[in-house]
């Protein structure tokens, strides 16, 4: 299927000014300023209040380790002391900083170019 995703605020992408096109899940053209898609589209998706750009994708995170990674409890111990002493930590954690961590974590992933986690 093929989806034209079209008119974004803003690309990073030379030669991609009208949007791209994705066939399943990859991009398999760039529109140029003043051109339509050179095949038909099944879908059009108005872009044009979004920003298209290229992300990384970060297949394992631990969210609610962020509020921790300095805790005292901690530092200078070796994989496995580090996690017993941490799972005591981890377990007094309330829903608010958990809340606190994951928008964090989601905030650090961002800032380095990871769009999907």
């Amino acid at each position: 299927m093929r989806l034209w995703i079209k008119e974004p605020l803003a690309i990073l992408a030379a030669g991609a000014e009208r949007g791209v096109v994705v066939d399943g899940s990859k991009i398999v053209e760039c529109v140029a300023h003043g051109r339509s898609p050179e095949s038909p589209c099944d879908l059009t998706f108005d872009a044009s209040r979004h920003v298209v750009l290229p992300g990384l994708v970060n297949a394992h995170h631990h969210f609610y380790q962020t509020l921790t990674r300095a805790h005292p409890a901690g530092r200078g111990l070796e994989l496995i002391p580090w996690l017993v002493a941490m799972e005591h930590v981890w377990g007094r954690m309330t829903p608010e900083a958990l809340r606190l961590a994951v928008r964090m974590a989601l905030v650090e992933l961002l800032l380095s170019g990871c769009t999907t986690a």
